[in-house]
């Protein structure tokens, strides 16, 4: 018996041992200010603005966009918790139209300060966290929504792709007339 509290030991010695001798290797550098995230700031106050001409302007023409859909009361309970299928730009801009023709007093407020990842490889990426509350303009119900965007941006400081996930509960609550 004690021999084996003895191996256990020694095991637990050697495993802590090897924690320690792992080999750190930095993959890249996290950013609080950075170009890029001054576009994502840019963003949220066209957002807040309605101005779907301008928030185009910040992507590239070929830019993929991922997320949008559940601002829709048409959608299905299967695409509420599935990632839609990635827009284009122009179709983007036209899901952000219907947005605006359906909501009013839009706010965009950052949770956070947004962090610019530069990871070794790979393309520029701004992390932001957002509260976002939006009244319905037919049941004057207003709506918060916590988002996270994930932007990639292009070398000319584009945005190349662009991933948002959030819960669409409180917008389908407050596109639904009458009490919840």
């Amino acid at each position: 018996m004690k021999k084996c509290w003895l191996l256990a030991l020694f095991g637990l010695f050697g495993l802590s041992l090897s924690a320690f001798g792992q080999k750190k290797v930095k993959s890249g550098i996290i950013y609080s200010e950075h170009p890029c995230i001054e576009v994502m700031r840019r963003y949220a106050v066209l957002y807040e603005k309605q101005d779907t001409a301008a928030l185009g302007k910040l992507f590239a023409d070929s830019a993929r966009i991922y997320g949008m859909a559940r601002y829709d009361v048409d959608t299905s309970r299967t695409a509420q918790w599935s990632v839609p299928p990635s827009r284009s730009v122009t179709s983007a801009k036209a899901a952000l139209q219907k947005v605006f023709d359906n909501w009013e007093n839009i706010k965009m407020k950052p949770i956070g300060v947004p962090d610019g990842l530069e990871y070794n490889n790979s393309r520029f990426t701004v992390q932001s966290w957002w509260l976002v509350s939006l009244t319905n303009k037919k049941t004057k119900k207003l709506a918060r929504v916590e988002l996270v965007l994930f932007d990639i941006f292009n070398p000319d400081g584009k945005i190349a792709v662009q991933v948002a996930f959030y819960d669409p509960g409180s917008l389908l609550i407050a596109m639904k007339p009458g009490g919840q």
